[in-house]
């Protein structure tokens, strides 16, 4: 690919996971699968969102309060990472990612329909919701739908939603890390060292313009973000998934 091409993929997803929070992986996972394999998409894509979601998680104050809120839920999602990431060796991703867009039109219309919808933070459903999101973004990249569901469902807090769900992204991707670790780290020892070292520098430069624009936000207009950009992230995963098919 252009190397051009690539840098405005990562700025775009870079600015858009710093105004929500969310959508790094999955929106230049998404993209770069229109050109590429998505093994190898989610292999390009490691290392700028490994390091995009540790700023994440550690941009904000204390990250105690968040660690005792949701430390079950990103346990699980990293237990259902490792399981996922298996599964981009033994199934076919398309068929999680149709899955995953019925669920989130179901939770969007869910959402509209009723603006109480509410989830207690229970054990059992913080640990369903984190092996769910964690065994479908292990396989796709595509972990921020299933999580921001459980989260609007549990916060108003935006900057609370962004760093509890950064925080199961970091653990995702460090077991993607282990289980993908040879061609991982062959990028290193290859002609694709220098173009990945410029995407996580563009990446990292957006990202922190996109966390600026994010203090202008009201909690009301975040959550209606929020609920748009799970239907654009379903609509694509939902192409991505046929395109594949087909």
């Amino acid at each position: 690919m252009n190397i051009i091409v690539l840098s405005l993929l990562f700025i775009t997803a870079a600015l858009l996971h710093g105004i929500s929070g969310i959508g790094f992986p999955i929106a230049s996972t998404t993209a770069l699968s229109l050109f590429i394999p998505l093994k190898e998409g989610v292999i390009l894509a490691l290392w700028p969102t490994l390091l995009i979601n540790v700023l994440s998680v550690i941009s904000g104050g204390k990250i105690g309060p968040i660690l005792h809120k949701y430390s079950l839920l990103a346990l699980f999602s990293l237990l259902g990472s490792f399981i996922g990431a298996k599964l981009l060796f033994w199934v076919n991703p398309a068929y999680l990612q149709l899955l995953l867009s019925g669920v989130i039109a179901f939770y969007i219309i869910s959402s509209v329909c009723s603006n109480n919808f509410h989830l207690p933070a229970s054990p059992i459903i913080l640990a369903l919701f984190g092996l769910v999101a964690g065994v479908i973004g292990g396989a796709t990249n595509a972990m921020s739908p299933i999580l921001i569901m459980c989260l609007l469902a549990m916060s108003n807090d935006r900057h609370e939603i962004a760093r509890a769900a950064n925080l199961c992204f970091l653990l995702g991707k460090i077991s993607q890390l282990v289980v993908l670790r040879n061609e991982a780290f062959e990028l290193f020892s290859s002609d694709c060292l220098w173009p990945v070292l410029l995407l996580t520098g563009l990446s990292v430069l957006f990202f922190f313009i996109g966390t600026r624009l994010r203090t202008r936000i009201s909690a009301q207009y975040f959550r209606w973000l929020m609920l748009i950009l799970l239907g654009v992230l379903a609509v694509m995963s939902a192409i991505q998934a046929v395109r594949v098919l087909v």
